[in-house]
């Protein structure tokens, strides 16, 4: 991301949050506010929003050497007929093999004791975060208008930066005991700046899907997906998982995690891939 776009998409953030917040103060000082919120200023800012937070990692030594770390975050405050949700994402890994030496034939290379030559290769696989602010005006109980603003970086697979601008209408055509499912549909702008290669850039069309169901007291089910779509890229991100609950604020979740992004690849690496997929075990904890 070039430094001009870069404090472009924070400023925009900066100031969507700025008019959130005196919304939410407004309409925080027309209510009657309890001792704590009185004698804090910080109880009147944070007071309301609930959310969950994820955290997985793995490890692996010996022959190969592996490790891996992902978290995520979300959280939501409803003020009136807003809604305001911020959410953000990390995957981070590396991992280190050892290689034996070949020539251009493909024969292992020697070395002066007649043993095969080897080396140490390490690097990252995976190494991705990501943030974004999205807010609802629910013109009806069930039909809601919205924005997105988001950005991420993602450098192994091609992507030195990305944000969008998205402006667009959801409706929940169900929420109660057992769950709920929304859909989302929207238009556009979105700016990818590339390690290698040239920048993508222009209108999007924008799907998103999200479903949720409490199959029992203890289990949770979750289904999401979203989808932007241009003339030169398109991108969609799966997202599925279940959940246990141990206790009233903690559960562990299996989490299967899928994005593709078409022509983004650099060309210059035999592992090149427009896909990649995550699966985990991960701690949630609820906010």
């Amino acid at each position: 991301m070039t430094q001009r776009t870069l404090k472009k998409t924070f400023a925009s953030l900066l100031v969507a949050g700025t008019l959130c917040t005196s919304g939410m103060v407004a309409a925080q000082d027309a209510e009657p506010k309890d001792a704590e919120a009185q004698e804090s200023g910080f109880g009147s800012t944070f007071q309301g929003w609930r959310g969950t937070a994820s955290l997985g990692a793995t490890s692996s030594t010996g022959n190969a050497e592996a490790s891996n770390i992902n978290g995520s975050i979300r959280l939501s405050k409803t003020v009136n007929r807003w809604e305001h949700l911020v959410f953000g994402s990390v995957f981070k890994g590396t991992s280190s093999i050892v290689i034996v030496e070949r020539d251009q034939e493909g024969n292992p290379i020697t070395g002066d004791d007649g043993r095969p030559q080897r080396t140490i290769v390490k690097g990252d696989n995976s190494d991705r975060l990501a943030l974004g602010y999205q807010p609802k005006f629910y013109y009806t109980p069930k039909t809601y208008f919205f924005g997105i603003l988001d950005w991420e970086q993602d450098e192994p697979g091609n992507i030195d930066s990305a944000t969008r601008q998205i402006l667009g209408v959801g409706h929940r055509f169900f929420s109660d005991a057992t769950g709920f499912l929304t859909a989302e549909v929207g238009l556009g702008n979105k700016n990818t700046d590339l390690v290698l290669g040239d920048d993508v850039n222009g209108g999007i069309g924008y799907i998103g899907l999200n479903y949720l169901n409490h199959i029992t007291e203890e289990v949770t089910f979750n289904a999401d997906l979203r989808s932007d779509f241009g003339s030169d890229n398109t991108f969609v991100e799966v997202g599925l998982g279940i959940a246990f609950k141990v206790s009233e604020k903690l559960a562990f979740k299996i989490a299967h995690f899928s994005r593709s992004n078409s022509d983004l690849s650099s060309g210059d690496s035999p592992l090149d891939s427009n896909s990649d997929s995550v699966t985990s075990l991960n701690l949630v904890v609820d906010i």
